[in-house]
């Protein structure tokens, strides 16, 4: 198996869906409070000491059923890394094109937090949400799973909205 980048695992594939959990109504968006570009503040994080990246900025693009994230950033070893993926969060199990062997079920939890879950061979092997604070200044993920080493890690990323001097995306503007 090939080996997965740390931070697609950690951002990315922690997804899957825990049966027997009551359906929230999916809401009908164009976009969503989500959307835009947020940039961890590593101050205010708890980051998993085998997790340490350097930087990480993640953007969010929603039109129609599906979720664009896209994520950038530094990891531990100094090097710059980057995906994006499509979500789709009606609560159907996905396979992961990154992550072979690996499904996940993405669902909104309510108009300003949506959650991913992962599972490997049937067991839950990470879960993500991304939830907008009410004045929607702040984002904050809280993520958990097992990393390509086979360690479990946690961490709780806060992230800031903002319009920021690089330009690693495009700005969406809301």
């Amino acid at each position: 198996m090939k080996r997965i980048s740390l931070l697609i695992l950690m951002i990315m594939c922690a997804a899957g869906f825990a049966l027997g959990q009551t359906a929230v109504e999916k809401p009908q968006v164009t976009g969503s409070p989500l959307d835009g570009t947020w940039r961890a503040v590593i101050a205010k994080s708890q980051r998993d000491p085998n997790h340490h990246f350097e930087s990480l900025t993640i953007n969010f693009a929603t039109s129609g059923d599906a979720v664009v994230l896209t994520y950038a950033g530094v990891n531990r070893a100094g090097k710059q890394e980057g995906s994006t993926r499509t979500l789709y969060p009606d609560g159907k199990e996905r396979s992961i094109r990154e992550a072979p062997g690996y499904v996940e079920a993405t669902r909104w939890l309510s108009p300003t937090a949506l959650e991913s879950v992962g599972k490997k061979d049937g067991k839950e092997a990470g879960r993500s949400t991304y939830e907008l604070s009410q004045d929607s200044k702040v984002l904050t993920a809280k993520v958990k799973g097992i990393d390509a080493k086979g360690r479990s890690f946690e961490q709780v990323i806060v992230f800031e909205r903002g319009v920021f001097r690089d330009k690693q995306f495009p700005q969406n503007q809301r």
